[in-house]
């Protein structure tokens, strides 16, 4: 019997191209939420699926996809910022919880069970791993003062915008979830305001304003920064993502 598909739900197109590669007997499909693209990544079938940013729109791809696949668990994957020190760009945050962010210690979701094998298997291939406390924002932490701030408020070590949303809509259906985010951005890395204008809702890039972007010294050098970043993040994200499937399925 085929068995059903985990679902792994991105935010931006570059998170998407990047896990791409990974796939074979890759079909498109759209909804009035998402766009993804069903495939395989060895015996397994996936379900990769661009959400956009933030939580909520996160939240309803997954459920949006489970009315058209018989999902049978749910993984967060793409970028994040480091929150602690001692991260480098293409390090990997397997949290074993999730916290939604209040503004005060925040909610708390707890991944499923395999989480330990999946975070021992990345270790074992020595993947710069931690399994920490991974935050969800509803808007970017841009200054390390923000970054330093959360964490001591929260004690999580990373930062990104959409885990917290994938787990609660997992938790709703009744299945397993599991986060994996690869650090793009330090902790004392700040990051532009004007690179929130470069970005699409629905995670694309509005090349107008990157363009009009490197025009200008400052940015150019900004952008320049994060692409250099982005390429080991995509990399380690690639990886880890073959490794922990493995572990998830065994």
């Amino acid at each position: 019997m085929e068995p059903r598909p985990i679902a792994l739900i991105v935010a931006l197109t570059q998170e998407r191209r990047a896990l791409r590669r990974c796939l074979t007997s890759v079909q498109g499909w759209r909804t009035t939420d998402c766009y993804g693209l069903a495939g395989r990544l060895g015996h397994e079938p996936i379900v990769l699926i661009q959400a956009g940013m933030g939580r909520e729109r996160a939240r309803r791809a997954l459920l949006a996809a489970s009315l058209r696949f018989p999902i049978r668990g749910a993984w967060s994957l793409g970028f994040a910022g480091g929150l602690a020190d001692g991260f480098r760009p293409g390090d990997l945050v397997c949290p074993g919880v999730v916290i939604l962010d209040d503004g005060e210690t925040g909610h708390a979701f707890g991944a499923a069970p395999v989480h330990a094998s999946v975070a021992a298997a990345l270790s074992a291939v020595r993947m710069p791993l931690s399994d920490g406390p991974l935050l969800s924002v509803d808007f970017p932490l841009r200054t390390p003062e923000a970054k330093r701030a959360a964490r001591l408020r929260t004690g999580a070590v990373a930062v990104d915008m959409e885990a917290a949303g994938v787990a609660e809509a997992a938790e709703g259906l009744g299945i397993p979830w599991l986060a994996i985010k690869s650090v793009v951005d330090t902790v004392e890395e700040p990051l532009p305001g004007f690179l929130s204008g470069c970005t699409t809702p629905q995670g694309g890039l509005r090349w107008g304003n990157v363009f009009c972007s490197l025009a200008v010294g400052s940015r150019r050098r900004a952008l320049g920064r994060m692409a250099r970043a982005c390429r080991p993040a995509a990399q380690a994200l690639r990886r880890g993502l073959e490794v922990a499937l493995s572990a998830w399925s065994s």
